[in-house]
């Protein structure tokens, strides 16, 4: 799998939850183009979903981008989600992936990013599929 960088309609960066932000996966994603940091560099880990949310409404350009299922199915995370206006994107298969496999399916999914992107208004919460594809979940 690879990618082309594609400009996005604004500038955004992708906000890699505390379990996505290793540094393989943030560098990673850096090499191919993709503008993605860790959620350290916003705020510090360990904090509940809710206050995570907070927090991200405080920067309109950055979407979430997690594996954490909470953010789809949990009501109060959703809620808080909504209520905070944040885009979310939501990898829903991640068993067994290493973290360069990982790279290459966010980086496959980026133009589809940029395009769900400039297509859809925040609140949202999308998921992305083991091929790429990108749903309203």
């Amino acid at each position: 799998m690879s990618s082309k960088y594609v400009k996005p309609p604004k500038e955004f960066v992708l906000m890699l939850d505390e379990n996505l932000s290793g540094k393989s996966i943030v560098e990673g994603l850096a090499a191919k183009g993709v503008p993605a940091k860790a959620q350290t560099d916003f705020m510090p880990r360990g904090i509940p979903d809710e206050e995570l949310l907070d927090n991200l409404a405080h920067h309109p350009n950055v979407y979430l981008l997690t594996k954490d299922r909470d953010f789809r199915y949990k009501p109060s995370v959703k809620s808080r989600l909504q209520a905070a206006n944040i885009g979310a994107f939501v990898i829903t298969a991640t068993k067994n992936k290493t973290g360069a496999q990982l790279v290459e399916l966010i980086a496959e999914a980026w133009p589809k990013i940029v395009r769900f992107v400039s297509k859809n208004k925040r609140p949202f919460v999308a998921k992305i599929n083991g091929q790429g594809a990108i749903e309203l979940s």
